[in-house]
């Protein structure tokens, strides 16, 4: 049975993958590696801290993996200021369904948590979510399974019985790693990621509804 909906943050609810992935571009530009911008798909859905520590080691960078993060967020957020940002189609109208529908919520996002604060006050989703998880409170960052089992655990649910909506290979893993169920959003606006091993894969989230979901049960 269905006891609660587990929500990816970036790629899921809001549009910042493209924000990320010109912001890590550019910062390595910086620092005198060209790389395309398929490269840092692998680190969707990863924290900065790995993502930043596994690319200082292969391009043995001088800088310090906190120093990165800083200036890669900098970046970022320069980028959101001149082109805006927006929700994922969908998105806002699917959490507010399940949310009056008294279906529990929550965002489990290796963002930071600062990050994923404003994006519950930006939007207005402030008491629409049960629980917020960063993946800079646990062990493991995805695709291991720690955040979403943190989020089970604090929802006071069984992980089987949770849903995770997810856009990125890791973070699928992850939600199946949990023994969970995984819905794959494959944004067609973006290069894919593989998805294969979600439970279902759609392609625009307003095909989605509480009955809908329910059915994985």
């Amino acid at each position: 049975m269905l006891e609660a909906v587990i929500f990816d943050m970036d790629g899921v609810i809001i549009d910042t993958e493209p924000f990320f992935l010109r912001s890590e571009q550019r910062l390595l530009k910086m620092y005198g590696h060209e790389v395309p911008l398929e490269y840092h798909f692998q680190f969707q859905g990863t924290t900065h801290d790995y993502m930043w520590q596994r690319m200082k080691d292969q391009y043995h960078l001088e800088e310090t993996v906190p120093n990165l993060i800083e200036k890669a967020n900098a970046l970022r957020h320069q980028l959101i200021k001149e082109e805006g940002l927006e929700t994922i189609p969908g998105a806002l109208e699917l959490i507010h369904h399940l949310h009056q529908e008294g279906v529990p919520l929550a965002i489990a996002s290796s963002s930071p948590f600062k990050d994923i604060k404003n994006t519950v006050k930006d939007f207005d989703l402030e008491g629409v979510f049960d629980y917020l998880v960063s993946g800079e409170s646990v062990a493991h960052s995805k695709p291991e399974p720690d955040i979403f089992l943190d989020a089970a655990a604090n929802l006071g649910v069984k992980p089987e019985n949770c849903l995770v909506i997810e856009d990125s290979k890791n973070g699928v893993l992850a939600g199946i790693a949990a023994g969970m169920k995984v819905i794959g959003f494959y944004n067609q606006e973006f290069p894919p990621q593989d998805l294969s091993k979600a439970t279902k894969i759609v392609t625009a989230l307003n095909q989605l509804n509480k009955k809908e979901i329910e059915k994985l049960f």
